[in-house]
């Protein structure tokens, strides 16, 4: 009686070691989907605030306002424009948006 509880046991097991499998591959696919989602959403609300915002060279954005230009990496957060006034604009919406779509993870790894 005792050996048929751990045969079950160990065949229960067995069935649902596949299933943490595809649970973890789901995850990595929804943590990729959240990113894409997130960076439509701050393209978005950058063409909201700024109007024409466009997909440059090296994955910056290239954002155009009233003739100036402004360069946003996407990755780091620096923006390159001549225009001091534009450059702080785009780099303080960029910084804000980015609080309010990536918030401070609360588990740190």
């Amino acid at each position: 009686m005792v050996s048929d509880s751990v045969v079950a046991l160990v065949l229960n097991i067995s069935r649902e070691i596949p299933k943490v499998v595809v649970e973890s591959e789901e995850a990595t696919k929804t943590e990729e989907e959240n990113n894409k989602k997130a960076e439509k959403v701050v393209h978005a609300l950058l063409v909201s605030l700024f109007g024409d915002v466009k997909f440059g060279e090296n994955g910056k954005l290239v954002i155009s306002v009233d003739g100036n230009v402004a360069h946003l990496d996407k990755q780091s957060g620096n923006v390159e424009s001549e225009n001091e006034g534009l450059k702080e604009r785009v780099r303080v919406a960029f910084q804000r948006i980015q609080n309010d779509v990536k918030p401070i993870p609360l588990s740190v790894s």
